[in-house]
C-alpha cells in the first residue's frame, strides 16, 4: 500500500497548533521544503548572526539528547570564502565531527553557542547580534547531538563528508534509536573507520515515514550512533527486501517527529491531515 503524503499544515507529525517564535521558524523554513524554494531570500533574516572577523555565527536546529523539543542555536564559523557561495563554510557534518580549535574561554572537545531568547522572533535576534549585543555563551557536547540542520536552501553543507567526494550518493533508508524512520540519499560510510571524522553523516532529501504519511525534511546532519539501521534501497531486490523487514515498515515506526517542536504527551497521537494520491 503506498504512504501518502501529508498537506501542510502540519508538516512535522507531532506538531500541535501552537505558536512559538522558534517553532515558526523552524515552519516556515519546512515549508520553503515542502514547496520546493530554491533561493534563500534573505540570510540576515534567516540564518546569519554577527560578523566576526574571518568567523561568522549562523542559526541552525539542534536535536539534542535529554531535550523534548529542537533547539535553534548560533553556532560560530570560519569564512572559507568560497566564489559564488554566500557565507561560504564547511558541512555540518565535517564541523560536527572535527571540533574547530578552541579559543581560550571554550573548552576542549566543546562547543560555545548562542541559545535565541524563547520569547524573541529569530529575525529580530539576528538583527541584534549583528547590532553588537552582548549576549551568554552556552556549551555543548557535540556526541550528545543527534541530528543537525540548518536553515538554507543554497549551502556549503550539501558537499559530501567524505575527503573522497568523488563518490556517489546513494538511496538508504534508516530507522532511529528511537524509532523513527526515514529516508534518504548518502555516502557509504567505510567499515574501516576509526575515531571521530565520521562522527555524522550528510543525508540529503530526507522523508520522514509515519504511519500518517511521509514528510519531507532539510537536509539532515545525522550521529552514527543515533543510527540504529541503516539499509541500501539501490536496486528492486533490495527495495523489495525492505518491504518484509519488520523494522523498515511504517506501522512499526515512530509517529513522533525527527524534529519536534512540543514534547509528547501520553495518549496524544500526531494529528491527521489531507493525504494526496501519490
Amino acid at each position: 500500500m503506498a504512504i501518502p503524503t501529508i498537506l501542510l499544515p502540519p508538516l512535522t507529525p507531532d506538531t500541535a497548533t501552537m505558536s512559538h517564535p522558534h517553532f515558526d521558524h523552524l515552519q516556515a523554513h519546512l515549508d520553503r521544503i515542502r514547496y520546493g524554494h530554491l533561493v534563500d531570500s534573505s540570510p540576515e533574516s534567516l540564518y546569519l548572526g554577527a560578523q566576526e572577523g574571518e568567523s561568522f555565527w549562523e542559526l541552525v536546529g539542534l536535536r539534542v539528547t535529554g531535550c523534548p523539543v529542537v533547539v535553534l542555536a548560533l553556532l560560530r564559523f570560519q569564512h572559507l570564502g568560497l566564489p559564488g557561495v554566500p557565507n561560504s563554510r564547511e558541512s555540518l557534518s565535517s564541523y560536527l565531527s572535527n571540533l574547530p580549535a578552541p579559543r581560550a574561554a571554550d573548552e576542549i572537545g566543546a562547543l560555545s553557542v548562542i541559545l535565541p531568547p524563547q520569547d524573541q522572533g529569530i529575525p529580530l535576534f539576528l538583527k541584534r547580534l549583528r547590532a553588537g549585543i552582548r549576549v551568554g555563551l552556552v556549551t555543548l557536547d557535540p556526541a550528545r547531538v543527534e541530528l543537525a540542520f540548518d536553515f538554507r536552501l543554497q549551502n556549503p553543507t550539501l558537499v559530501a563528508d567524505l575527503r573522497d567526494e568523488a563518490k556517489p550518493l546513494r538511496d538508504h533508508y534508516y530507522r532511529t534509536v528511537d524509532g523513527h524512520l526515514f529516508r534518504g540519499r548518502s555516502h557509504e560510510i567505510p567499515a574501516t573507520v576509526t575515531g571521530d571524522y565520521h562522527r555524522f553523516v550528510a543525508i540529503s532529501s530526507p522523508e520522514q515515514l509515519t504511519p500518517q504519511g511521509i514528510y519531507p525534511l532539510p537536509t539532515l546532519f545525522v550521529n552514527r550512533t543515533y543510527l540504529a539501521l541503516r539499509a541500501r534501497a539501490r536496486t528492486v531486490e533490495e527495495l523489495a527486501a525492505l518491504k518484509n523487514w519488520v523494522p523498515f515498515l511504517t506501522d512499526a515506526a515512530n509517529a513522533g517527529s525527527l524534529l519536534p517542536t512540543q514534547p509528547r504527551r501520553h495518549g496524544q497521537g500526531p494529528p491527521t491531515g489531507s493525504p494526496l494520491p501519490t
